[in-house]
């Protein structure tokens, strides 16, 4: 026979109540999206082709947060799919926004005798329609932490309704490749739609298809 104690069975209740607690505070969103072409970071991740996704996030509510991406890719080193793993915690201070994260790029479906996941930390800091956001390698085959950076400059506003948006990233490092990387975009936006001119300087990409200059990429994305 088990005997369980007043002191267990509290400790027990306690316990569940704080679970049941956190997950009414949590609140969970997911996302759908496609594309003419997945660009990461001036690069495109399916051979200058269309792309799915999909995604699901978790808010804690008290600052904490966490989700999974799944995105179509192609080729033989990343395979024919994209699963990203992330969690982070977002805040205020004042009129600057920050949020600090961890996001792991894996790639399930690789033909690579190497393995090509890696990881990343990330800091975005952002006030009024200013953003910049900063990346290091945390962790991959064949690399050491630190190895590369990204760091990207926003501008987000609005005109007449729809939105308007600047981006300016630099990657570079040992893990990128002998050249650094240089994107710049524009993207307009209206509602689930949005339609966007993409630049690349000196890319370095020897197993992602396309290396076209300057690009036009029309999404689609929505939440729920």
């Amino acid at each position: 026979m088990i005997i369980i104690s007043k002191k267990s069975m509290a400790t027990a209740l306690l316990a569940t109540s704080m679970l049941t607690s956190v997950a009414s505070a949590a609140e969970i969103s997911g996302n759908v999206g496609a594309t003419t072409d997945y660009i990461w970071r001036g690069m495109t991740q399916n051979d200058g082709g269309s792309s799915l996704s999909g995604g699901l996030d978790v808010d804690f509510g008290n600052g904490f947060y966490a989700g999974t991406w799944v995105g179509d890719t192609q080729g033989t080193d990343y395979g024919t799919q994209e699963v990203d793993y992330y969690a982070g915690y977002a805040g205020e201070a004042g009129s600057i926004s920050y949020d600090v994260g961890y996001i792991a790029y894996t790639y399930p479906s690789s033909q690579s005798e190497s393995d090509v996941d890696f990881s990343e930390y990330s800091l975005t800091l952002a006030t009024g329609p200013v953003s910049v956001s900063y990346y290091v390698l945390a962790d991959a085959d064949g690399a050491d932490a630190g190895d590369s950076t990204y760091i990207s400059l926003g501008y987000d506003t609005e005109i007449s309704g729809y939105g308007v948006g600047l981006q300016y990233g630099l990657y570079e490092g040992d893990f990128v490749g002998d050249e650094d990387q240089i994107d710049m975009s524009l993207t307009l936006s209206k509602d689930d739609f949005s339609i966007a001119v993409v630049a690349t300087e000196d890319m370095n990409v020897a197993n992602q298809g396309v290396n076209d200059d300057t690009r036009l990429v029309v999404s689609w994305g929505q939440s729920f």
